[in-house]
């Protein structure tokens, strides 16, 4: 993958209906991007997916955005991630999620 890869580009593929596309980029931008606001905001919209396997990628890329940069915007993500542990499906990536933000974001 580029290292120079911008935004732009990112959001292309982030925001494309290859699964792999968006999986493997998500994973990019979130362990190699300083800006972890926009990575963060990048990971709330996916959470929209209709695909468990991205949907539940940005649930676990919102846990190593807080143990990586140590900051998360609390007030906006923990509504949200709490209201998808209703999904059977992605509890435990939830619960893995707000244990990684409890324990390293400020």
């Amino acid at each position: 993958m580029n290292e120079q890869l911008t935004k732009k580009e990112a959001e292309k593929l982030l925001y494309s209906t290859n699964e792999a596309d968006v999986t493997n980029i998500l994973l990019y931008v979130c362990l190699n991007f300083e800006d972890w606001e926009w990575v963060q905001d990048a990971c709330l919209k996916l959470l929209n997916s209709e695909n468990e396997n991205i949907c539940g990628l940005a649930i676990t890329c919102l846990g190593h955005i807080a143990r990586i940069h140590s900051k998360i915007d609390k007030k906006k993500v923990l509504p949200i991630l709490k209201s998808m542990n209703a999904n059977k499906k992605l509890t435990g990536r939830v619960e893995d999620a707000l244990e990684d933000i409890n324990t390293f974001a400020e």
